[in-house]
């Protein structure tokens, strides 16, 4: 798995693909994404408090495709690697692996808001 650096830049190619320079679609996905990250975080320190694997492996399934949209690969790769971990029952890195997601989501959250205000300057 590749390091996760806070500071790794957003790479908003594969999501400009999508909805092209749509700057109002743009950030309506960002600020869904900062809703709904730290539900889905809850949920899957819930499951991991509880030791229900199959459900932190759910939770992070359901979480994979969020960090794509806003080209953090590297953070996609974590979430991919708790799942692969949870479903596997490979427990001894799950812990630390939620923790430093939540770490790297408070830099994500601060990168969109960023972003946020460049596309308003921009479109």
């Amino acid at each position: 798995m590749q390091d996760i650096n806070d500071n790794h830049p957003l790479d908003l190619s594969y999501l400009i693909g999508m909805v092209g320079h749509n700057a109002d679609f743009m950030i309506e996905i960002f600020d869904t994404f900062i809703e709904y990250t730290p539900v889905y975080l809850a949920e899957l320190e819930t499951a991991l408090a509880l030791g229900n694997w199959e459900e932190v492996g759910n939770c992070a399934h359901k979480m994979k495709p969020t960090f794509s949209y806003i080209g953090r690969n590297d953070v996609k790769d974590l979430v991919e690697a708790i799942e692969y971990n949870a479903r596997n029952q490979v427990t001894d890195q799950i812990k630390s692996d939620i923790e430093r997601l939540k770490l790297v989501s408070i830099q994500v959250y601060a990168q969109l808001e960023l972003e946020k205000e460049n596309i308003r300057l921009r479109f």
